[in-house]
């Protein structure tokens, strides 16, 4: 695995450093997308299906994928819950009103519910943002994005949350190796809190803290599916532990899709997702 170049670290950190609020690895793959322009298609959901089933030949996404098949093959493993299609523009989960970044429990991805079904019950988690299972078009930005708040004004911080259909990030691991490389990287050196190899089913699993102000924990699997979420330092509230158990949920992984290789990149645009600042209420 190759880490990012310095000048590329220096340039995101930069970007991240412009940005009130902690700095979370999604934040800082969807700044580079931010200045583009988002296009509003009036796409809708029966569109999207008809689409799908208008591909006769399923896409093997081996190479670089045909012109002529814009859509993607998909196989869910054996028991997976039915997952939206991984193509095309990714939209974000509407907010509850144009001045409160909050979602509505109804507008919430299944996969936000299984996350939170899966962490300590608590009264106080917000879904500030999200974005469900979609191709951003785009490398390194990850299939699935939420923000949860700990807090209508993150006063016991926040989390993110970020699943991988077939990951190609710099900076999720392949192996404990490649974590000691990632630890390293960077103007700041991240410190290695566990990492343990994975076979078989088992997935890698690894947490890795920066600047004692966040932690990453993840499992990346031999198929490529990675789900990674991250605490800041005020969710301490949340354990190293706890996280671990969401991240490596059989239940959580059956909502990822299976594929033969990394999704197309295209021209599409990446979702708006503005970073994590604390929520205007």
């Amino acid at each position: 695995m190759n880490t990012p170049p310095e000048p590329e670290l220096r340039a995101a950190m930069q970007r991240l450093s412009e940005v009130a609020g902690p700095a979370d690895l999604a934040d800082a793959a969807l700044q580079g997308a931010k200045g583009m322009r988002r296009r509003r298609g009036a796409l809708t959901a029966l569109a999207a299906v008809a689409a799908v089933a208008a591909l006769t030949v399923p896409f093997t996404m081996r190479g670089t994928p045909p012109a002529a098949a814009p859509g993607i093959g998909i196989d869910l493993p054996v028991g997976a819950a039915a997952s939206p299609p991984v193509a095309g523009e990714c939209e974000t989960a509407p907010m509850v009103n144009p001045t409160t970044k909050e979602v509505a429990a109804g507008d919430w991805p299944q996969y936000v519910r299984t996350v939170l079904d899966l962490l300590p019950d608590r009264d106080d988690y917000v879904v500030q943002n999200a974005y469900d299972l979609c191709n951003p078009g785009q490398p390194d930005i990850s299939n699935a994005y939420t923000v949860i708040n700990l807090g209508h004004q993150r006063e016991y911080g926040h989390l993110t949350v970020n699943l991988f259909v077939h990951e190609t990030s710099p900076w999720v691991p392949g192996s404990c190796a490649d974590l000691n490389v990632i630890a390293a990287a960077g103007l700041q050196p991240r410190d290695v809190v566990f990492c343990e190899d994975g076979g078989g089913a088992s997935p890698l699993l690894y947490g890795l803290s920066y600047a004692g102000t966040s932690l990453t924990v993840g499992a990346v699997y031999a198929d490529h599916r990675a789900v990674v979420m991250e605490r800041d330092a005020a969710a301490s509230v949340i354990s190293v532990e706890q996280l671990k158990q969401v991240v490596s949920s059989q239940e959580l992984l059956s909502l990822v899709p299976v594929t033969d290789g990394p999704l197309p990149t295209t021209a599409a645009r990446g979702p708006e997702v503005k970073a994590s600042s604390a929520p205007t209420r």
